[in-house]
């Protein structure tokens, strides 16, 4: 009897070993200096809520200074993944680089330049001989500005471009009068209005109305060769996506719980809380399956990412229009779909912590 059962458990420790193996490993970056709660579907939600490990991942998520820096990182073999706007990999491919991203978390226009209320400035024309802030120069708003204010009429001659940072970096480069606008994101407008910074407008590019981002961008070779592992990861998000959508308040208690570098220092109390899913639900729409009217978390129609390929060329992102399947794919939207959303969302509403 004790030679069975010191079979046994020898069994249950080879069949253990097993599964602690058969997690793969997934670095992913993240396009923002500090990984905040509006990313909580696509990090600490999934780890917390086991998501990733569902799906046999070991997901370690890092920050970077924006989409460009993520998007070198992949292409240089140092991360498995990286969020990024579209930009950063169009101009990648047409470079000469063999990546495309085959899921979008975000769907939709989240930048824009925002005009500072009593600055005196009421148009983007009035921007020349400004300075505009952006997060960093690696970032999409800084592709984006470029672009805007072009149409505009402007030239890259007629304004400068400043990294400020955000929060509270941003905050003190606008009251010092070192930036007269903006081009930021969503998040980091209702931040800064939060704080007492006043927007009299918000300018957005018409023919960015099928902008993406939270684009996950990998190499060809990896997404070929491992497409199980990449489903995977973009299912976990889909589902982190439901969560954040159904419970915003306990998304932002969760990321704060996984990554407590990005608690409020002062503590976590219902106000900071409030505040923080005040931010996070502006991003409410682009997280949404109907962002882009499919239904489905992840998938850009073929026409809207060619209507997105010709804004990109039309402001000089990239230099010319190829064929869109160079960039991206939806061969494996289906699959990612395939899950009980329903499920998800009555765990969001039911879920009361740990």
């Amino acid at each position: 009897m004790m030679k069975q059962m010191v079979t046994l458990l020898a069994v249950l420790v080879l069949i253990g070993n097993s599964l602690a193996q058969a997690a793969e490993r997934v670095t992913l970056i993240i396009p923002l200096p500090q990984i905040t709660s509006v990313f909580a579907f696509a990090t600490s939600i999934p780890i917390e809520l086991g998501f990733f490990k569902e799906e046999g991942l070991e997901v370690e998520a890092s920050p970077s200074p924006g989409a460009v820096a993520g998007i070198q990182m992949v292409v240089g073999e140092k991360v498995t993944a990286a969020l990024s706007n579209p930009g950063g990999p169009l101009i990648a491919v047409q470079k000469g680089s063999p990546i495309k991203f085959y899921y979008a978390a975000q769907r939709g226009d989240i930048f824009g330049i925002g005009l500072l209320e009593g600055s005196g400035i009421n148009a983007l024309s009035d921007l020349k001989g400004k300075s505009i802030g952006v997060m960093s120069f690696a970032s999409g708003g800084t592709i984006y500005a470029r672009g805007l204010l072009a149409e505009a009429g402007l030239s890259e001659n007629d304004y400068s471009l400043v990294e400020i940072g955000l929060g509270a970096r941003a905050a003190s480069a606008i009251q010092s009068n070192q930036v007269q606008a903006l081009s930021l994101f969503e998040e980091a407008y209702a931040q800064l209005q939060q704080g007492g910074i006043r927007l009299s407008k918000i300018v957005r590019d018409p023919r960015a109305a099928q902008y993406i981002s939270g684009c996950i961008v990998v190499r060809n070779e990896d997404l070929d060769r491992r497409p199980d592992m990449y489903i995977g990861l973009a299912r976990a998000m889909a589902k982190g996506q439901i969560f954040q959508l159904a419970n915003p308040e306990a998304s932002v208690r969760i990321h704060w719980k996984v990554y407590p570098n990005t608690a409020p220092r002062a503590g976590v109390t219902d106000d900071e809380v409030r505040k923080h899913v005040e931010v996070n639900r502006t991003s409410d729409r682009f997280l949404s399956p109907t962002a882009l009217g499919t239904n489905r978390y992840g998938d850009v129609p073929r026409e809207d990412m060619v209507k997105l390929q010709r804004y990109l060329v039309a402001t000089g992102v990239v230099p010319k229009e190829i064929d869109v399947s160079a960039y991206y794919t939806n061969d494996l939207i289906d699959r990612i779909n395939s899950f009980d959303s329903d499920k998800i969302a009555a765990l969001a509403k039911s879920y009361t912590g740990k």
